[in-house]
């Protein structure tokens, strides 16, 4: 688990409810003992603004994601109510997942860990049977990051590996949702040269290796070294290892129809594909 230098400032990427909710919240998970960490966008902006990234987010997250690491139903529910104990926080309805702030904001609590059963999947008891797949999020824990802020917080956050990995599980279970594939393609646009130092002090071979890359060379030493850790992430995982591979591969197999391919904004679909591949490359240089 590494940690940023220099604290960010939250208000940059969020909202001030969402800041209230960090500032009741993260005190429950000390109390309760419970391990956490950020995933989804704003695990992204959080992780991007760390490395030095300073443009505002086109949308700035107004709800929250958090994995939390629990042991049983049980230890969720005492959770969960524990926060509904504090002003202005409820149950959902109908997703015993989700925690409603004033009427408006949602957080989602995203069980993994002892709680999770063989198939990887989450059954909670709720108005009707209530079954969560949530794969990968046991291997992302180990390779969490402390990302500080203004506001104090550390915050357990998602690595940008992690996040694209549970991004390209979340789109293949939900293809209609392209703003998975659009954070990818954010982070894969930006982390090059925010953070090319890292890059290359880890995997110092990657400028050699795609020197000929004409086109995208940032992007394409990013899904390179994206793709390595990823490969590292799911090396004790041999299911979700075969499921990531496949996803890529059937995007990459047949450029002109490939459904991610076509999602991202680069200049042409062969141009994502060719990104794409480095993400598979990647996975196999770690993994083979």
């Amino acid at each position: 688990m590494s940690e940023n230098y220099q604290p960010i400032l939250l208000n940059k990427i969020t909202d001030e409810v969402v800041i209230e909710i960090l500032n009741a919240i993260i005190p429950v998970f000390k109390e309760l003992k419970i391990e956490y960490f950020v995933v989804g966008a704003f695990a992204r902006d959080l992780e991007l603004f760390a490395k030095g990234h300073d443009d505002p987010p086109t949308r700035k997250t107004n709800d929250l994601d958090l994995a939390v690491m629990l042991s049983s139903e049980e230890e969720f529910n005492r959770l969960k109510n524990k926060l509904t104990q504090m002003d202005g926080f409820e149950l959902h309805d109908t997703e015993p997942i989700k925690i409603i702030y004033k009427d408006k904001y949602e957080i989602d609590l995203l069980p993994f860990g002892e709680i999770q059963n063989e198939k990887g999947q989450v059954e909670l008891k709720a108005q009707k049977a209530f079954t969560l797949d949530m794969p990968g999020f046991s291997e992302v824990f180990g390779s969490t990051n402390i990302v500080k802020t203004d506001q104090g917080f550390e915050l357990n956050v998602c690595s940008l590996p992690g996040v694209v990995l549970l991004k390209l599980l979340a789109w293949n279970d939900r293809k209609h949702r392209t703003k998975d594939i659009e954070d990818i393609e954010n982070i894969i646009r930006n982390l090059y040269w925010l953070d090319y130092e890292e890059i290359f002090d880890s995997e110092p071979d990657l400028n050699d290796l795609l020197e000929g890359e004409d086109n995208n060379f940032g992007e394409s030493i990013t899904g390179r070294y994206i793709g390595r850790k990823i490969g590292e992430i799911l090396k004790g995982s041999k299911s979700i290892l075969k499921k990531v591979e496949n996803i890529l591969s059937e995007s990459i197999q047949d450029p002109q129809n490939s459904k991610i391919g076509k999602l991202m904004n680069f200049n042409t679909v062969q141009e994502s594909v060719d990104i794409l591949n480095q993400i598979y490359l990647g996975i196999q240089d770690k993994t083979k």
